[in-house]
């Protein structure tokens, strides 16, 4: 076997184990992508909806207030059922605010959680990437090594295959020498 046989004999021993690495290490980069984006607009989506609920129980409160000074006009007019209902309101109105400050609070919360969580998941993302580079690089260096050490061990081969062919040339060499 030539030298160029064994150094392409160990070029495709190489690329056959090289390939199918870098080709698992791309799929799993691409999942990992794949799940960031769906978590991403699964984020975007919950932080629509509950900034969509925030502004509905805005309204609500608008409506409320509105409400509730027409109402305060009408008791003007009712000294006996005045102080009642003025209680009432001012009740109804604070658990109004109080439920508009927690749903404000509540997706305040999230927004800040999904935030966070998505911080998280890119980051874990990007390291994961990282541990493929390095990984790719490894098995690239892995794979010059060994097919360094092949390509060694073709021509230590060969040299012992012809090392008693270089025996006899040299014994008739000096045979030859002795002769004349």
């Amino acid at each position: 076997m030539s030298e160029s046989q064994g150094t392409d004999a160990a070029r495709r021993l190489t690329e056959a184990f090289g390939e199918p690495y870098r080709e698992v290490v791309r799929s799993a980069v691409d999942a990992q992508q794949r799940n960031v984006q769906l978590a991403q607009g699964w984020v975007e989506s919950v932080t629509g909806l509950l900034e969509s609920q925030a502004e509905a129980n805005r309204a609500l409160t608008r409506a409320m207030e509105s409400h509730t000074n027409a109402v305060e006009e009408a008791i003007k007019s009712q000294e006996r059922t005045s102080r009642a209902l003025a209680e009432s309101l001012e009740a109804y109105r604070e658990v109004i605010e109080r439920n508009t400050a927690l749903q404000e609070q509540s997706t305040n919360l999230i927004q800040s959680f999904f935030g966070d969580v998505t911080t998280e998941l890119r980051e874990g993302m990007q390291g994961s990437q990282e541990v493929a580079r390095t990984l790719m690089e490894g098995s690239e260096k892995q794979m010059e090594a060994f097919q360094a050490m092949l390509g060694e061990a073709m021509n230590s081969y060969a040299n012992l295959l012809n090392a008693p062919f270089d025996l006899y040339r040299k014994n008739l060499e000096a045979f030859g020498k002795q002769g004349k």
